[in-house]
């Protein structure tokens, strides 16, 4: 029982996991990301992203392929398993510049055509995704001292 309980807490403590509380699943969630409507883009990606108020940075993070443009369900999971993969590595870039703002990050990112990137282009873009999305919530959280 006791290694049981070890080993969760050293997955809980890796730093590259992707926990339950960062994944955006309840809707009233999902439609505030819609209703706020930032977006940040590099093609094929969107990112459409929220920030709201709160005692310590967070974030909750969403992935969608839309069944529009992928047809087969083999292209959307493989779509999202790469984001998810290249968004897990690199969330470093969101701690890095927003580590100690009082923000709630919520975002979804989106894969707008069916376009097949390799992994490799997918994690450029994702890192490209990330770096812009952190630029503009730093300048968002300087302008809106309240925050901070």
């Amino acid at each position: 029982m006791s290694q049981l309980l070890n080993r969760t807490m050293e997955q809980d403590s890796h730093p590259y996991s992707y926990k339950r509380s960062e994944h955006l699943k309840l809707r009233n969630d999902i439609e505030a990301v819609f209703r706020q409507n930032k977006v940040v883009r590099a093609n094929p990606l969107k990112l459409i992203y929220a920030v709201e108020p709160a005692d310590e940075f967070s974030w909750q993070v969403a992935f969608v392929a839309p069944k529009k443009i992928h047809h087969f369900a083999v292209d959307r999971n493989r779509n999202k398993r790469l984001m998810r993969e290249s968004f897990r590595l690199n969330r470093g870039i969101l701690t890095d510049v927003l580590g100690n703002t009082h923000v709630k990050l919520s975002f979804l990112l989106v894969a707008q055509n069916a376009e097949k990137l390799t992994y490799a282009e997918m994690e450029d873009r994702v890192r490209l995704l990330l770096s812009r999305l952190s630029e503009k919530v730093a300048k968002d959280c300087s302008n809106m001292r309240g925050i901070l």
